[in-house]
């Protein structure tokens, strides 16, 4: 009877102690996590995800410690993102410049010129003036921005901020010097650079930047081939049928559009041979396919994660995107047959291989653990992640990323049956591009706004032009006033002593808005008179 008592006692005590037993352990938050790390980023919740998890675990096993990671990810793309830095950067550096060195905050050449990446510093600094001492005083500094790590978003923005003194050095280049070698992340590839010379970033994941579509809307169409060059696009049976993001507010599709003029300059290299003839004529070849393809969008999204969602809804029958956006719907949207509603193809000769880029921001308010995971992101492990299919050794939990590593050592034959896409040799394929920065490098933000005054803020009027050109059979003279490029956009005027790279260069407001309103005007009335020739048959 005892025994039996005992044995129910036991029992009950279970009964009333399983919920507290079996309940899950608390979820890691701000509050009650060893460490916390700040990351600001464009990557989505996917990629966020498993790099949380992943990094988590690590810090666990390699320190028994807890880790929290409050991820940024301020607007809708990586513009919001780069302006969102420099107004943080620019309130606290003018704290600091008040507060601490207690100096009057009185003249615009120190806000101006604190991060001005063009100012080079006197070797002397008795030869100092008011701009380069703001500008030294910065680099001198520990100014932060609230913020440890600064990851994704395309090379552009890294080069950018790493010349303005938002990036420092990690020190990943000392702690694991044997990464950076041919044989693991070499210097250089297919013209980009792979990480910084002064080593204040290191590319994390390659991007190639190409078109997704969807054939189910190509038959629709009665379109019998796939689009499989830049060019292709811009065909008028794509009409309203191409989706598009915004290049102001997406820095992977303005990159997928240098791709496209990169391409088309090369091209004139080889007709020519000269090479500022080839630069002009290139450059106005691609401004002119890029307004055939901007005719054709549907829309200028505000988010590039959009134009594969719209060509997998059949809402678009093709688009330009990144690689992986391309991959990851084809992924989505398989069938049971093999099949799938997206495909991606990258353009012969049409892209480089460039870098999605890691680095820590001046000022980091937690640097250690900020160094920690950015060597654990380009360690095998975190490059595992990128490129492993879900529940593989290493590989991500949920999801396949579909991103491409950039270390050599994970496209061994040991790693290709967890690979995602074991097909995809990056370093082996020789597309016949090769990226020279000094073609459209310093034409990245002039590009960015030629297109938003030549194609989003006149979409209406350049859509009507090109519908009269195509309901006419595109009479000549029409189709010639359609394809002329102004002087003011012409490649010397992009340069930093044109019009446009000077005003663009500067801070003045004023005179961006008055630039983009004369060349809209410029460009509605250019539209309104393909029209009016078009409709008379000219």
């Amino acid at each position: 009877m005892t025994g039996r008592l005992i044995t129910l006692g036991i029992a009950l005590v279970l009964t009333l102690c399983a919920p507290f037993l079996l309940r899950p352990k608390a979820s890691v938050t701000a509050r009650n996590a060893d460490l916390t790390l700040s990351v600001i980023t464009p990557h989505n919740e996917t990629i966020r995800h498993e790099f949380a998890r992943a990094f988590a675990k690590h810090i666990k096993i390699t320190r028994n410690q807890t880790v929290h990671i409050d991820w940024r990810t301020p607007g809708s793309g990586t513009a919001d993102l780069e302006r969102y830095l420099q107004s943080e950067y620019r309130a606290n550096f003018e704290h600091y410049w008040r507060n601490t060195l207690h100096r009057e905050w009185n003249n615009s050449e120190i806000a101006a010129n604190f991060d001005n990446r063009r100012l080079v510093l006197p070797e002397n600094e008795k030869d100092d003036k008011q701009k380069h001492l703001a500008k030294r005083a910065f680099l001198q500094s520990s100014v932060g921005c609230g913020v440890d790590v600064f990851f994704g978003g395309g090379d552009y923005p890294f080069k950018r901020f790493s010349n303005m003194g938002y990036l420092v050095d990690s020190g990943v280049f000392e702690r694991h010097p044997e990464w950076f070698s041919c044989d693991i992340i070499p210097a250089r590839f297919s013209g980009e650079i792979y990480y910084d010379s002064e080593r204040r970033w290191v590319g994390a994941s390659l991007s190639s930047f190409g078109i997704c579509y969807n054939p189910l809307v190509l038959q629709r169409l009665g379109i019998d081939s796939p689009p499989t060059q830049w060019s292709h696009l811009g065909k008028p049976a794509y009409f309203r049928n191409i989706a598009l993001a915004d290049p102001t507010k997406s820095g992977s599709v303005t990159k997928a559009l240098e791709m496209l003029i990169q391409q088309e300059i090369r091209q004139a290299t080889h007709r020519t041979g000269d090479q500022r003839d080839a630069l002009s004529a290139g450059w106005e070849n691609g401004l002119k396919l890029i307004r055939k393809i901007g005719a054709n969008a549907r829309y200028f999204t505000d988010s590039a994660t959009k134009i594969p969602f719209d060509v997998a809804q059949g809402n678009a029958a093709a688009g330009m995107c990144i690689d992986f956006y391309g991959r990851t719907y084809n992924e989505i949207t398989k069938t049971p047959d093999g099949g799938s509603r997206v495909h991606y193809l990258t353009p012969k000769g049409g892209s480089s291989v460039s870098v999605d880029p890691i680095a820590m921001l001046r000022g980091a308010p937690h640097p250690k653990i900020a160094q920690a995971f950015i060597d654990f992101v380009i360690s095998r492990a975190g490059q595992k992640i990128w490129a492993f299919r879900p529940q593989t050794p290493g590989g991500p939990e949920k999801k396949a990323l579909r991103r491409l590593p950039i270390r050599k050592d994970l496209y061994s034959a040991g790693n290709i049956p967890h690979s995602s896409d074991p097909d995809v040799r990056p370093f082996d394929d020789n597309t016949g591009f090769e990226y020279v920065a000094q073609w459209t490098g310093g034409h990245f933000n002039p590009l960015r706004f030629i297109v938003r005054v030549m194609c989003i803020d006149t979409h209406e009027e350049l859509q009507q032009a090109w519908q009269a050109l195509i309901k006419a059979q595109f009479p000549p003279k029409a189709l010639a006033t359609f394809n002329r490029i102004e002087q003011r956009i012409c490649y010397m005027e992009c340069d930093r002593t044109g019009e446009i790279g000077r005003i663009l260069g500067s801070k003045n407001s004023l005179a961006h808005a008055k630039l983009a309103k004369d060349l809209a005007a410029g460009f509605r009335q250019q539209y309104t008179e393909v029209c009016r020739l078009a409709e008379a048959g000219y």
